[in-house]
């Protein structure tokens, strides 16, 4: 395991470490080699822990990504001990984070619009209304800008938020409740009309 042969190279067993010398000089192939080296058994490793197919894609998507990016792996391990670390440190942030999220009633989220429908959360998912609503977003309050980003621009969710700004579920709730209000007030006084 970890080690692959490269057609440049003849008979010669190459080491992970090797490859990402290489890959760290300049040679993205050697990159792409040990991808091919450890996606599988990093995949069903991370698998082991999410239980969770599309998440362990995008998992070891990003455990490749650290690696890619990182000048931290000191050589104190192997390539592959270093890497499924980095797999293991993230599968056990997104499990935590998915026991921990809290769910809160749709309704309890946006009753400020239930007379309109979702209308502002429609306009956001709007490819064609995002930078519109993006450009009014910049003139509302700091805190009121932030909430909105967070969660529909980063897709976080209201425990996330909370975490980001230092605030508990229920602040979050209210503040996003106050900030679609603003948004909405914002967007009708520009003359912006709801379809």
């Amino acid at each position: 395991m970890g080690m692959i042969v490269m057609e440049h190279d003849n008979e010669h067993v190459i080491p992970g470490e090797e490859l990402y010398n290489r890959y760290i000089t300049g040679n993205n192939e050697a990159f792409e080699k040990i991808v091919e080296m450890y996606k599988d058994e990093l995949y069903y490793f991370i698998y082991g822990m999410v239980h969770d197919y599309h998440e362990s894609k995008q998992l070891m998507i990003e455990a490749f990504a650290q690696l890619a990016v990182s000048n931290k792996f000191a050589r104190k391990s192997s390539l592959k001990t270093y890497l499924f670390a980095i797999a293991k440190n993230l599968a056990i942030r997104y499990v935590k984070m998915r026991k921990n999220k809290e769910y809160i009633p749709y309704e309890e989220i946006t009753d400020v619009l239930m007379d309109e429908g979702d209308t502002v959360e429609s306009l956001i998912e709007r490819e064609d209304d995002r930078r519109y609503v993006q450009e009014a977003m910049r003139s509302l309050k700091e805190e009121y800008y932030t909430v909105l980003h967070l969660l529909y621009f980063e897709d976080m969710s209201y425990i996330q938020a909370g975490k980001a700004m230092n605030r508990s579920v229920k602040q979050i709730t209210d503040l996003a409740y106050r900030a679609k209000l603003a948004l909405k007030k914002k967007l009708e006084s520009d003359g912006f009309t709801y379809d």
